[in-house]
């Protein structure tokens, strides 16, 4: 097996000190035997896109890529791709997925990319996806993870949006040991707008490491950033949320907010919202709620005959509600319910 170590990847924009651990990260990527035929350059339109985990992750998917996908919705086109992009990973097949979507002007995309274990062994999967959104195009990019307790995963994007274009990104990072993701939306258009609705959980050892930015380049543009999580065990999880305001972006604004349950004193929680300012004329807000569940509602629920177990997933389950409906596939919003309660009952 080949591997790989990426050593600066989801940078965070602006350094802070060093010994709080959270200016950059590492991951080892491992490299597939077979790979798919990929073009020797990138399309020129999709080269210049920026991913929020960076150069780094960007190449090697681009070098070890073993599913090469190009989605083109063409002007004021209704564009669904709901089934294709699903992968079911086994340790003997990693998978390394690159994926282009270009929503000409007026048209409406929406792109489903899941990935499962298909057995108990140690899976890896890396994604790279590109999203070019034109004038008034609306794209929504939802992206589930579900893998084994020894998978490994990295998932890197990046957007472009034009004038009047939105588009709007669903994580859920639910499974793996080691998940990263990464995602920078460059809001260059007059009155663009994106979106950011992201999921995660953490039990026994395992590594969380999310970085998400919203550049404001174009005036009166919008950005909304929401996670929320749960950690249970001796997870690790570094949430990094930048909203930057560059000059000429006057009168946009930028909203974050992050909503964190503990569960276990051993835990490692390490969040960094940021908000970089060179424009005078914007509206940027960050807010995080971190937090044990209210023991008064674990006790009511406990006292309805529910297991502890069960109260945990009915309350994680509320929290997560609103990015799971999104998910735009019934039978996959069942999984992810049916996911989350094998792992409490194994937490329990």
């Amino acid at each position: 097996m080949m591997e790989e170590q990426l050593k600066n990847i989801n940078t965070l924009p602006a350094l802070t000190w060093n010994h709080l651990g959270v200016n950059r990260a590492k991951f080892t990527a491992q490299r597939p035997e077979k790979r798919a035929a990929v073009p020797a350059t990138m399309p020129e339109a999709f080269a210049k896109i920026e991913t929020g985990m960076g150069k780094e992750a960007e190449t090697f998917a681009e070098q070890n890529c073993t599913a090469y996908h190009v989605i083109e919705a063409e002007e004021n086109q209704e564009y669904t791709n709901t089934d294709s992009l699903r992968y079911s990973l086994t340790g003997g097949d990693p998978v390394v997925d690159v994926t282009l979507i270009h929503a000409h002007a007026g048209s409406r995309v929406t792109v489903l990319q899941s990935y499962t274990s298909g057995d108990d062994s140690a899976c890896f999967h890396g994604g790279l996806t590109k999203i070019i959104a034109e004038k008034g195009a609306q794209v929504r990019l939802v992206q589930v993870q579900l893998l084994n307790s020894a998978g490994r995963h990295f998932d890197d994007v990046g957007f472009l949006l034009d004038d009047g274009a939105h588009a709007e990104i669903i994580q859920a990072e639910l499974g793996g040991q080691c998940a990263y993701s990464g995602c920078l939306a460059l809001l260059q258009g007059y009155q663009s707008s994106f979106g950011a609705d992201t999921i995660y959980l953490g039990d026994g050892t395992r590594k969380l490491d999310l970085n998400y930015v919203a550049r404001h380049t174009g005036k009166k543009t919008a950005s909304e950033m929401k996670a929320s999580g749960a950690l249970f065990g001796q997870s690790d999880k570094i949430y990094r949320g930048t909203i930057d305001f560059i000059c000429g972006a006057a009168r946009s604004t930028g909203h974050e907010t992050e909503n964190t349950l503990l569960f276990s004193p051993k835990v490692r929680n390490r969040t960094v919202p940021l908000i970089l300012c060179s424009e005078e004329d914007v509206d940027g807000q960050h807010a995080a709620t971190i937090g044990k569940i209210n023991q008064e509602r674990l006790f009511y629920l406990l006292s309805r005959g529910l297991t502890e177990a069960e109260a945990k997933q009915l309350v994680i389950e509320a929290q997560f509600a609103p990015a799971i409906a999104k998910v735009p596939d019934e039978s996959l919003q069942k999984t992810i319910r049916n996911y989350l309660g094998r792992r409490m009952q194994l937490d329990g």
